[in-house]
């Protein structure tokens, strides 16, 4: 028969042991609810954080925006008719002999080009067509435009209503004005493809050339020094989308855009 002190003592330590593994578990269990707790609660910081800046992006971006229609709209209204005036002055000017038709000849010419260049700006700076006729109809005329006045061969193919919002479908305008002229400017290339496609929830948005391409090591460093693919990223950031980069050097780039549509969705 045991010792009633050697039980009680056995009592004693099982008991202790049992509330020790007790308030292990309690520490534990305490421990992960924490880190539960505290995990999401950085996922509500970050969030928070990430909607301010995109909050910001589209604010610096809208900003931007209004300055470019104001400059557009001056120097389409001011400029572009102040240089229309001269011209029309220029033609009464009287042809007494052939060195002053050759002179007045050149002037008319150089105002002609100079109000096609003013013309030319002022659509890049207040896209018109895109205001009237919507996204596709701008991008065409776009292409169009710039297929008269360079080598380049531009391919496109847009398989889509886009019934957006004008804020989204300029955003997209812009994103894609901005690749254009990244490969007329950068690439040289001998042609381009642009292929638009929407679906209930996404535009797809790719953009491949033939040109010299770049080692994907660089990116960094391109995004970095701002050509062009900076103002794209931030284009691309604040409307929540993804871009990815594919290039080599002389095997041309391929750049893809998924576009949501959850904040485009609003009909015109």
């Amino acid at each position: 028969m045991s010792d009633p002190k050697e039980t009680e003592l056995q009592h004693l330590i099982f008991g202790s042991v049992l509330v020790m593994l007790l308030l292990a578990i309690a520490i534990i269990t305490f421990f992960i609810v924490y880190q539960k707790r505290l995990l999401k609660e950085q996922r509500r910081l970050q969030k928070v954080k990430d909607d301010y800046q995109r909050q910001l992006l589209s604010f610096s971006i809208s900003i931007q925006e209004k300055e470019r229609v104001r400059i557009g709209q001056d120097m389409h209204d001011e400029i572009g008719s102040a240089l229309s005036a001269i011209k029309m002055l220029v033609n009464q000017l009287p042809y007494t002999d052939v060195e002053s038709n050759q002179l007045i000849s050149g002037i008319k010419n150089g105002l002609s080009n100079t109000i096609s260049d003013v013309r030319t700006i002022a659509n890049n700076l207040f896209p018109s067509v895109l205001a009237k006729f919507g996204l596709a109809d701008a991008l065409h005329h776009q292409v169009k435009v710039l297929s008269v006045s360079n080598t380049l061969k531009i391919d496109m193919m847009i398989d889509a209503k886009f019934e957006l919002n004008y804020e989204y479908e300029l955003a997209i305008y812009r994103i894609m004005q901005e690749l254009i002229n990244n490969v007329i400017n950068h690439a040289d290339a001998k042609n381009l493809l642009i292929i638009l496609n929407q679906t209930t929830d996404c535009i797809l948005a790719t953009v491949k050339d033939d040109g010299c391409g770049f080692d994907a090591d660089i990116i960094e460093d391109l995004i970095q020094t701002g050509i062009g693919i900076k103002s794209i990223q931030t284009r691309v950031a604040a409307m929540q989308a993804t871009l990815k980069i594919t290039s080599k050097k002389n095997a041309g780039t391929l750049i893809e855009i998924h576009i949501p549509l959850n904040d485009g969705k609003d009909q015109k």
